[in-house]
């Protein structure tokens, strides 16, 4: 019998996206932080960075929506692969996907 596939992606994961989006969101959002950062390097304006926010968020949404749908067709956990889907995007997309094509 084959061992049962993780049900979410490695911390490792949710530390690297998580925190870039942490990290994204605090440039953004905040002219300090953004002005400090940009002391010691290069950086795209706030506007940029808060256009970027707003894709981060737009993409976290549809994956999440895609993960929803995906786990109502298979009878899987629908609050959890959408909530995990969307705090950590792709990585949970493919465990679900391998989780599906296992069966």
């Amino acid at each position: 019998m084959a061992p049962p596939l993780p049900t979410r992606p490695s911390l490792a994961w949710f530390v690297l996206l998580d925190g870039g989006v942490a990290a994204l969101t605090v440039l953004a959002l905040s002219p300090t932080a953004h002005a400090a950062a940009q002391a010691r390097a290069p950086l795209p304006s706030r506007p940029a960075l808060k256009g970027l926010l707003g894709l981060t968020l737009v993409l976290h949404v549809g994956e999440a929506a895609a993960a929803r749908r995906t786990a109502a067709r298979h009878g899987l956990p629908v609050a959890h692969w959408t909530r995990q889907t969307f705090v950590v995007g792709f990585p949970s997309l493919l465990a679900l996907r391998r989780i599906v094509r296992r069966g």
